[in-house]
């Protein structure tokens, strides 16, 4: 059997002079993200992960360890702690029992907070402030909304607007340049 030698590009060195020693601490100090530590890179996280399969630059074990080396400008800055599908595969299959779901909600809140926030979650951020709802409603939806006696969705606006004030969601801007 014949297999295809594969070969290893590197794109570019990185000095370690580049990297903030206190990224680490920061993600950890979130308690969603303590069983970082707990990581040893095993792999069972990007080996069971669909959108790896789909996306390889999508890489649950790469960004852990970026995160423990860190390099926090590229990890909140990479699009690819926005691709998690939240199928949570990587928390059921993890030895460790890490919660690597868990440490991409605070490395992508950290990123939104930083200004690497995409545009497009900008985007429908603003829209749920304005209307209570993530997708822009549709006719259908209301009418099935008044046959079954629920309340417009319209209403939960004011609501929403004050939560999403309180967390500050309000003032992130999109990331210049975004992918």
């Amino acid at each position: 059997m014949n297999k295809a030698k594969k070969t290893v590009e590197f794109k570019e060195t990185i000095s370690i002079s580049e990297f903030d020693p206190g990224f680490k601490s920061d993600v950890l100090t979130h308690p969603d993200a303590r069983g970082l530590n707990a990581c040893f890179s095993c792999g069972t996280c990007s080996a069971g992960c669909p959108i790896h399969e789909v996306f390889p630059d999508y890489n649950p074990k790469k960004l852990a360890k970026m995160v423990r080396l860190g390099m926090r400008k590229e990890v909140l800055s990479s699009p690819h702690i926005w691709y998690c599908a939240t199928c949570r595969n990587c928390v059921e299959r993890c030895p460790q029992n890490v919660e690597f779901f868990s440490i991409l909600n605070v490395l992508k809140n950290m990123a939104a907070k930083e200004g690497y926030a995409p545009a497009a979650w900008v985007k429908q951020t603003k829209h749920v402030m304005e209307t209570g709802i993530v997708f822009a409603k549709e006719d259908s939806w209301v009418k099935k909304r008044e046959a079954l006696s629920l309340r417009p969705l319209k209403e939960y606006a004011d609501k929403i607007r004050r939560i999403v004030e309180k967390t500050g969601i309000d003032k992130i801007n999109p990331r210049v340049n975004s992918k």
